[in-house]
């Protein structure tokens, strides 16, 4: 009976043990809500140290052939989960324990489930403009997943295009209470030669801001503005070409 006793008051001590790390595990995480923007026109100018966009021979075809009148904003498109926080529209985060939310003022939303799930087995088959995203923490840094993301999308304003193979993993950190630092890692096999890393800044706005409904409202970026055989600034800073 005594060592009943010790083995179960041992018992409640690693269990206690386990939940108050749980719980300070817990209040490690920061509140990412409200409303953010991260104006980035070009991934190649936002690389990380040390790293460099490879193009494979088909990337590279398409690339050279990119034209701003075919970006996803001039025809009313959904602009992909990447695009969609570093353009020079505002978002807005809605945290919750199991899910977080990114309402995104181009009448988008993206949901990062939170509560253990892994992608769907049939995502690929059934790509979604955001694709599917599912979260993690590591201790203050918010880890996104996400796959089956619709090859219509833009991963950048200069054109930089993927297929529905692209695999995204974002680590959000707060680096102080005004700024989210984002470090952002690409995979995609049919556009590029290797996996490739970027950060973006995004800085909060007021707490009064409202989101304005955006995908060609009044004619705003409309496809009738569009000037067919034009390529932005950004192609100033080419990715690496193939041989």
């Amino acid at each position: 009976m005594k060592n009943t006793l010790v083995t179960l008051f041992a018992m409640a001590v690693v269990f206690g043990a386990l939940a108050a790390g749980s719980t300070a595990a817990a209040q490690q995480r920061p509140d990412l809500s409200g409303f953010w923007l991260s104006p980035g026109a070009d991934v190649t100018v936002a690389l990380s140290q040390g790293q460099e966009i490879s193009l494979t021979p088909y990337g590279a075809e398409r690339y050279k052939k990119v034209d701003q009148a075919d970006s996803p904003s001039y025809k009313c498109l959904p602009y992909g989960p990447i695009r969609g926080v570093s353009s020079t529209w505002p978002y807005l985060i809605v945290q919750k324990p199991d899910i977080i939310a990114f309402l995104i003022e181009q009448i988008d939303y993206r949901v990062i489930y939170m509560d253990g799930r892994g992608h769907p087995d049939d995502i690929l088959d059934y790509p979604e403009w955001m694709g599917h995203s599912v979260g993690r923490w590591e201790g203050d840094a918010l880890v996104i997943d996400t796959i089956g993301m619709r090859p219509e999308t833009w991963i950048d304003t200069a054109g930089l295009e993927h297929s529905e193979k692209m695999h995204v993993i974002e680590k959000i950190q707060k680096t102080g209470p005004d700024t989210l630092k984002w470090t952002i890692t690409i995979e995609d096999p049919v556009f590029f030669t290797h996996p490739f890393t970027f950060e973006r800044t995004s800085r909060r706005m007021k707490s009064d801001t409202r989101l304005m409904p955006g995908r060609c409202a009044d004619g705003e970026g409309s496809l009738e503005n569009a000037q067919h055989g034009q390529q932005g600034p950004e192609h100033k800073n080419p990715p690496k070409m193939p041989k």
